[in-house]
């Protein structure tokens, strides 16, 4: 039986067995068999079988589970991600850190929660430029009411607009629209789940369209959003 949450920082996903299409989305990810294996693949055709997965922000993939298993979607910008990412130090894009985890760990995420050992703020050792904090955070808050523009955010973030271009891009590791349209998913996938329809899901985040809305999830997620979220 499928099972959706959404955090201010992370969200969880638990289904059964489940195979996506190549995908790509904005969060650092987290798999954990509950009764099965993952199969997973990069973009490249690096695959590998585990039962605990650390797959990187915006990186190629696609995923196959034999049973049950949790998804953890963390915002990459998060401390929640900074603590993850400064607790496994992965450099790959995907990566098996069955054997780096604790049982215990292991089974909160399972279940779908974030484990305590995790949710202390670790300071990074490169933390977001304030000036684009600004911006992301005033992104967030208006996602629903605003449609945004280079000069407005660069304005926000008190810098010129090629310098926050190159800026956003080097702290967030994706440019500026892709940012904006996962932000919109979000509240997508919020209004979904509170009950709304796909039709004013997608009118409520901003998206064209009900065909644009499906087809960005599919682009994010390698599944159609009707058979996830109904």
């Amino acid at each position: 039986m499928k099972h959706i949450q959404i955090f201010e920082d992370h969200a969880t996903f638990i289904s059964p067995a489940i195979h996506t299409d190549q995908h790509k989305h904005h969060a650092l990810e987290i798999i954990v068999s509950v009764d099965g294996v993952i199969y997973i693949q990069d973009a490249f055709g690096n695959s590998l079988a585990s039962q605990t997965v650390l797959v990187l922000p915006d990186q190629l993939h696609q995923t196959t589970t034999t049973g049950e298993a949790a998804f953890i979607f963390i915002e990459p910008e998060s401390n929640l991600a900074k603590a993850i990412l400064t607790t496994f130090k992965s450099t790959q894009s995907i990566q098996s850190i069955e054997g780096r985890i604790s049982e215990a760990d292991r089974k909160a995420f399972a279940g779908g929660s974030i484990p305590t050992s995790l949710t202390k703020t670790i300071e990074s050792v490169n933390p977001i430029d304030n000036r684009i904090q600004r911006a992301t955070d005033f992104i967030r808050f208006h996602i629903t009411t605003h449609e945004f523009n280079l000069e407005m955010l660069a304005e926000v973030a008190c810098l010129s607009a090629s310098r926050f271009t190159h800026l956003f891009k080097d702290q967030v590791g994706i440019p500026l629209r892709p940012f904006i349209l996962w932000c919109r998913m979000r509240v997508a996938v919020t209004s979904v789940l509170a009950g709304m329809t796909l039709t004013q899901a997608a009118h409520e985040a901003g998206f064209s369209d009900t065909a644009h809305l499906s087809r960005t999830f599919m682009d994010m997620f390698g599944a159609n959003p009707s058979a996830i979220l109904k």
